[in-house]
């Protein structure tokens, strides 16, 4: 009996277990964004992180910690304690375009993080300025192949989604298009709108304006359907069945997570996504709430580093 009584009144791991067991959080938790702040996956964060501080009880702080296309703010979640309370709010560079564009990563995807959830989607659309005389995508795929390397597009960066996007949307078509990169997606669009490209694939926000206006031309989406955004803009699939790419982001955390942690941030995420607020906001951005659990996370990492492996290996694309 004394034996036991020793047993309850020291468990095994004395203060840490007890220290584990404590409710969490107890404290804040900083969600690590790798990119600078402003663009889709920051704002979305902040809309997620203020509805999770708001259910959990503590603040949820977005800390944004960009540099090295987000290897830099990955590698400080790889690295920090597998507590839960340093998340990681990336997207599909994050989490599958890195693993293969950079040959000497810090970290490797799979095996350094933990998936927990994914949190939305957002498709690109295939933009034109107004001086390239293409009204469809079949006006563009018949002037590209009449004049091969005339046309050019811009993106955020050597093996950036919008750079990748297209890469594949030249691979489909079989046309080429010469890639501009430029140092973030402000900078790419801005030469799109002098008429310095004729081409872009980005995100709805940035370029709804100056497509409502007429100043630019959509003609594509990479949704598999049309987008309620532009809505009489057909998608890529139409003409290239299967094609698809979105900026997915996710919440992952470092490896060796504690299950129960896993689930409560999957939990608290997936019941933020389904309020009306973060619904109507998130539309606003053109992020379609897509949620998961880990499982389906991990298996989607897999698929898209195999898939943009391919790509990037195929392309000759390698950062440093």
């Amino acid at each position: 009996m004394a034996a036991l009584a020793a047993t309850f009144a020291n468990p095994p791991g004395g203060e840490a277990a007890i220290a584990s067991a404590q409710a969490f959080p107890s404290r804040p938790t900083r969600l690590i964004v790798p990119w600078a702040p402003g663009g889709i996956s920051d704002t979305s964060a902040r809309i997620l992180a203020q509805h999770m501080s708001a259910s959990l009880g503590q603040p949820v702080i977005v800390d944004n910690r960009p540099g090295a296309g987000s290897t830099v703010g990955t590698d400080m979640v790889v690295r920090s304690s597998a507590d839960g309370y340093t998340l990681l709010y990336a997207d599909v560079t994050t989490m599958a375009i890195n693993a293969t564009a950079y040959p000497k990563l810090s970290y490797d995807t799979v095996r350094d993080l933990s998936p927990i959830t994914m949190v939305g989607a957002s498709p690109l659309f295939l933009v034109a300025h107004p001086s390239v005389p293409a009204k469809t995508v079949q006006d563009l795929v018949t002037l590209a192949r009449a004049k091969p390397g005339t046309l050019n597009y811009a993106s955020a960066g050597n093996g950036s989604t919008l750079h990748l996007a297209a890469e594949l949307f030249r691979g489909a078509a079989n046309v080429n298009i010469v890639h501009v990169p430029f140092h973030g997606a402000g900078q790419a669009m801005g030469s799109l709108l002098s008429g310095e490209v004729g081409l872009i694939f980005s995100a709805s926000p940035p370029i709804l304006p100056h497509v409502k206006s007429g100043a630019l031309r959509a003609l594509a989406t990479t949704k598999p359907t049309r987008s309620s955004v532009l809505p009489d803009v057909p998608a890529l699939a139409e003409l290239y069945p299967g094609f698809q790419i979105f900026i997915v982001n996710g919440v992952l955390g470092p490896a060796g997570l504690p299950r129960d942690r896993i689930d409560r941030v999957q939990a608290e995420v997936a019941k933020a996504t389904q309020t009306a607020d973060v619904q109507k906001r998130f539309e606003a951005l053109g992020v379609e709430t897509r949620t998961s659990s880990p499982a389906e996370l991990a298996a989607f990492l897999k698929t898209e580093i195999n898939r943009f492996g391919k790509l990037i290996r195929d392309t000759g694309t390698k950062l440093e």
